[in-house]
């Protein structure tokens, strides 16, 4: 094991803050040894620093077709599903939504789910059609009850997973259609965080009835999950590094304007879209151990600190 690496193993007076990135992510000299170290467990703080470094960076990722901003290109050559909007969601955010949010607080709740912004844009091209996906980092946790939930012990579970969420709007001239929503989820280890995943699922699918008066109406029990195809890890602490392997290749798939690339979330476009990603990350064997050291690479230069040799 790498026990070494975890944060309270380190005497206090050595784990100093190196960055603290965008006023969000606080990152200490242990994450930094975390990240380095090839066979440890990635944190909440981990996941949340590079999920933010994706939101604002989307062509950091391996292989990326570099995002162009303005209008010009939006709509080029992917027709209909041309506009896709990307937002990355905070392991402790989805820790506060499923054990502290009262859902009764219609305050509360949109002041949560504005910061979201999940309406599409008022100029939207009213025949297209609006994608918001929202990618959150599922942990075992997630599904533990509120009782036993202790707030600031927030990297609580052991196992990492990712959620995907699509929500598909067509703006139509009086008014948004009723969205389509869907879920997916991608486990490195198959099965392990699906009752995680579904717990999460049915609660953001209330929070957006709160949103969208065109859902307010439905009365679902239990929303559905489909559990993708993901890549397999084949130890028992590279899940972190995979559920962010996931959302790169994802966030690729999604700014991709090339072809007949549609955007939406197929079989076929996931796994090609998982192919490319890993070939151009060295290959399954050594994608975790290149993504840790990008990231590692990426936290040095935000914080201005030399490499070790």
């Amino acid at each position: 094991g790498c026990h070494h690496c975890s944060r309270d193993n380190l005497p206090k007076m050595t784990n100093k803050l190196i960055l603290n990135y965008l006023g969000d992510a606080v990152i200490y000299s242990s994450d930094l040894a975390l990240i380095g170290c090839p066979n440890s467990w990635l944190n909440s703080d981990l996941i949340h620093f590079h999920f933010l470094r994706l939101q604002n960076e989307p062509n950091l990722v391996v292989g990326s077709v570099v995002v162009k901003s303005g209008k010009e290109d939006a709509a080029d050559s992917r027709g209909e599903y041309s506009n896709i909007d990307c937002l990355f969601l905070d392991p402790t955010v989805i820790s506060f939504i499923m054990h502290q949010l009262d859902e009764s607080d219609e305050d509360e709740v949109s002041s949560l789910i504005s910061a979201w912004n999940l309406s599409p844009p008022n100029d939207a091209d009213v025949t297209q059609q609006n994608i918001k996906r929202i990618f959150l980092p599922i942990n075992d946790e997630h599904q533990s009850s509120r009782m036993n939930y202790t707030p600031g012990q927030h990297a609580g579970g052991s196992h990492w997973s990712l959620l995907v969420i699509d929500i598909i709007t067509t703006t139509s001239k009086n008014n948004e259609t009723k969205p389509k929503i869907q879920f997916y989820s991608f486990d490195s280890h198959h099965g392990y965080n699906i009752s995680a995943a579904k717990a999460v699922a049915n609660k953001m699918y209330s929070l957006f009835q709160h949103h969208y008066s065109s859902l307010k109406k439905d009365v679902i029990t239990s929303v559905s999950v489909i559990e993708c195809q993901a890549l397999q890890q084949s130890n028992g602490y590279d899940c972190g590094v995979y559920t962010l392997g996931f959302a790169e290749a994802l966030l690729r798939l999604s700014n991709d304007r090339s072809g007949n690339n549609t955007g939406l979330l197929d079989e076929k476009a996931i796994e090609a879209a998982f192919t490319s990603y890993m070939n151009d990350m060295g290959g399954q064997m050594h994608f975790a151990s290149n993504l840790r050291r990008r990231i590692g690479d990426d936290m040095r230069k935000l914080a201005d600190i030399n490499s070790p040799n």
